[in-house]
């Protein structure tokens, strides 16, 4: 993915550190701007990482100065019922170019560093609770960090494509082929459509997967029944572009979103659903955000919204769209937007 413009400010724990880092793209929504995590490594290290609770037990973790400004959203759900934290996502394995920066492992920072929002403790202490870790989708940006965790834990994935993130396609679909870094190596565990997520032991987690192809044919979501919190990786966020890499589909996003909202539309208290995103977008209402994003790419696939750029990427054209309140944007292959209106492309 690329990043766009935005920022975000990083308040510190303690008088060590009053730190203000200024990024070109991926910002917090401004909700967490002036509440961002202020935990201290016991090794008096920057940790790579911060985290803030956003419900009684899930945890929004952002890597908030890689090497690529991506700065993935992260999402850690603690049960300790199930002696389990189920993990959304690794980020990009705390690479950076801050000096600063000496904790760049998320699982060390999980195990280690003490957070406000968890009465001063660290979100899993000494590592004595179990991971399970689902990926919500198979994006550098968002695997990077996970053979710290595959040693001795779960990694599940959607099984909607299993051809897409075999061994074979996994290092080119996963971007790393693109950018010269080389591909985690870890086992991962397809799951079904609406796959309930359970212990080693069996009991429930609370989450439950979705399969919402569009973005990579590997998307899924994980939606939280009882917290109403609906999870959705990269199908959409607000303030920075949504980016299609080839394998994607607009129609198969188009129906993802109709699914998504679908889903929410069901639920006793709709519009308290929020939804947290994969990146910039966390703790929004969820059926305003899906309807609002599926307008918008409604007016890209019409032709109603205008082209902004059109450039080669990678030895694809694409294009870039963006509303002028700049709330939504997209980069895509020119191809699929042309392919979403029913024109074929050679």
């Amino acid at each position: 993915m690329c990043s766009s413009l935005g920022s975000v400010c990083i308040f510190l724990l303690g008088v060590l550190y009053v730190l203000f880092y200024l990024v070109a793209y991926r910002k917090p929504h401004s909700r967490l701007t002036n509440d961002m995590e202020k935990g201290t490594s016991e090794k008096k290290e920057l940790p790579a990482f911060t985290a803030q609770r956003l419900t009684k037990t899930t945890f929004l973790i952002i890597e908030w100065d890689d090497i690529f400004n991506e700065h993935p959203f992260i999402y850690a759900k603690v049960v300790p019922s199930a002696n389990t934290i189920l993990i959304m996502d690794t980020g990009c394995g705390g690479a950076t170019n801050n000096p600063d920066i000496g904790l760049k492992s998320l699982r060390e920072f999980i195990e280690t560093v003490a957070i406000p929002d968890n009465n001063g403790k660290p979100l899993n202490e000494g590592g004595k609770m179990k991971y399970i870790v689902v990926e919500s989708h198979c994006h550098y940006d968002h695997i990077l960090g996970v053979e710290s965790f595959a040693t001795d834990s779960p990694i599940l994935g959607s099984s909607h494509s299993p051809t897409f993130v075999s061994p074979g396609n996994f290092p080119a679909n996963s971007e790393c082929n693109s950018l010269g870094i080389q591909a985690p190596v870890y086992t991962l565990t397809l799951v079904p459509h609406l796959h309930e997520i359970s212990s080693s032991a069996g009991v429930s987690l609370g989450m439950k997967v979705l399969h919402t192809p569009g973005h990579t044919p590997d998307e899924l979501a994980l939606w939280d029944a009882e917290e109403r919190m609906l999870y959705v990786g990269d199908t959409l966020y607000e303030d920075d572009p949504i980016i299609f890499p080839t394998g994607g589909s607009l129609p198969d996003w188009f129906t993802t979103i109709d699914q998504l909202i679908e889903l929410v539309k069901a639920q006793p208290d709709a519009e308290k659903v929020m939804i947290n995103c994969g990146h910039a977008t966390t703790l929004r209402p969820a059926l305003e955000v899906l309807r609002t994003c599926r307008r918008f790419m409604e007016n890209v696939v019409s032709g109603k919204e205008v082209v902004k750029k059109r450039y080669l990427r990678r030895e694809t054209w694409c294009l870039q769209f963006q509303e002028d309140n700049g709330r939504f944007s997209l980069i895509c292959p020119e191809k699929l937007v042309l392919d979403a209106k029913g024109v074929a492309v050679v």
